[in-house]
């Protein structure tokens, strides 16, 4: 009789050094790996290989991952199964399908008809489901309980190196967006003006601050021809990547048609229209003013593109510079109207995107168009690069450093 229970012992001590063994490997190749399909079929190899399971399935809610062996789902029952099986094995370690009481009728017939007899419990959190699910044995042999805790162990290790591999994922895929972001902005900037030129008449000052890393705003100084030079501001729909991609593809257009069409501004415009429509298939629209500023005559010839209003604030009166037409981007044969003004010394030009007026206060208060004519009416004795530094400590004082909800670029241009 203590023969056979030392043998018995032993044979149970053999199996738990076999298992102790088994869960040595299994976690080492696993930790070896941080793609989710290598760690799974390590984790499923090791967990039929080792029980002799014929079915099997693995569902996690968090990284809503779900992976099975031996059996078949349609959609319409990969959709109800994640329904249901979230609300088993609530506080239960594990539990037999055939145990299920009468409220988990369907999900019970449905394991049952896919030969799963045992649902193992991994979760660590009342907020996180992990289940797992195991057939019978390929001879047919019910599990015992020591297959269930060995099921579990290799489970646990199974979770953790799966959160790591998402973890590992996650990095690199941020550090990639975070460098694409990168290469983006270095570019966009490329694009401005690297020098404000500097003109007989005429003296400038720009402000570009976008709120994410890159913007939607755009503006531009192109080549002078004949005493005369354009200056643009524009604003592309949306924010972020995709705004900053559509303001350079934008800006190629600009330059070209720049050649072609240097002293026809109604004609560039529609043109630029044109091709901007054929870049965005009418899905997205950039709004935009062209300003073509004489340095002989002391002029300015714009036409505005659906975008908000420059303001041209004289000593005695304040002009909003209205004339042209419809925004860039959904009508590909849109026409514009162009308008020349004769300017005075001392008279300013203050051109901005939406994001300037538009600064909130904590109080949901915005900074409005008729503060920026007061600003300007009062400071206009100093340069504009003085005027346009002053603006902005004003505009962001009043926002209480409450977070800018729009790129924000100015710029003002004084006649000499």
């Amino acid at each position: 009789m203590e023969e056979k229970k030392i043998d018995s012992l032993k044979k149970e001590l053999k199996l738990k050094q076999f298992q102790f063994n088994s869960i040595y490997e299994f976690s080492s190749s696993l930790y070896s790996s941080f793609d989710i399909d290598s760690i799974i079929r390590i984790y499923f190899s090791t967990l039929m290989g080792q029980m002799g399971v014929s079915k099997t399935f693995f569902f996690d809610s968090e990284n809503e991952l779900f992976r099975k062996r031996g059996f078949k789902l349609s959609e319409n029952e990969l959709e109800i199964f994640f329904k249901e099986i979230k609300k088993t094995n609530e506080g239960v370690f594990y539990l037999k399908v055939d145990d299920l009481s009468e409220e988990f009728d369907y999900i019970k017939n449905f394991l049952l008809s896919k030969q799963i007899h045992y649902l193992v419990n991994i979760s660590e959190s009342k907020k996180r489901k992990i289940v797992l699910g195991l057939g019978y044995k390929f001879n047919r042999i019910k599990l015992s309980s020591e297959d269930i805790e060995f099921s579990f162990f290799i489970s646990r290790f199974a979770s953790s190196a799966i959160d790591n591999a998402y973890m590992i994922e996650h990095i690199i895929e941020s550090k990639r967006i975070e460098h694409e972001i990168k290469i983006a902005r270095d570019i966009q900037l490329s694009l401005l003006p690297q020098k404000i030129p500097e003109l007989k008449n005429f003296e400038i000052s720009i402000i570009y601050k976008p709120i994410n890393e890159v913007g939607g705003d755009y503006y531009d100084i192109l080549k002078e021809r004949k005493g005369m030079t354009p200056v643009l501001i524009a604003d592309v729909e949306g924010k972020g990547l995709s705004a900053a991609l559509l303001a350079a593809s934008s800006q190629a257009v600009f330059h070209s048609l720049n050649e072609l069409y240097f002293f026809e501004p109604a004609k560039f415009i529609s043109k630029a229209n044109s091709l901007i429509c054929d870049l965005t298939r009418g899905n997205r629209f950039i709004t935009l003013v062209w300003m073509l500023f004489d340095d002989e005559k002391k002029s300015v010839t714009y036409v505005n593109a659906g975008h908000i209003e420059p303001l041209l604030i004289s000593k005695s009166k304040v002009i909003r510079l209205s004339k042209g037409g419809f925004l860039t981007g959904f009508i590909g044969n849109a026409k514009y109207e162009k308008e020349t003004i004769q300017l005075k010394k001392g008279d300013i030009v203050v051109a901005f995107t939406d994001g300037v007026p538009e600064v909130e206060n904590p109080d949901d208060e915005e900074f409005s168009l008729e503060a920026i004519i007061d600003f300007i009416k009062k400071n206009r004795k100093f340069s504009t690069k003085k005027m346009s530094e002053k603006l902005y400590k004003v505009i962001y004082s009043f926002s209480h450093g409450k977070k800018f909800r729009d790129d924000f670029t100015l710029i003002i241009i004084k006649v000499k």
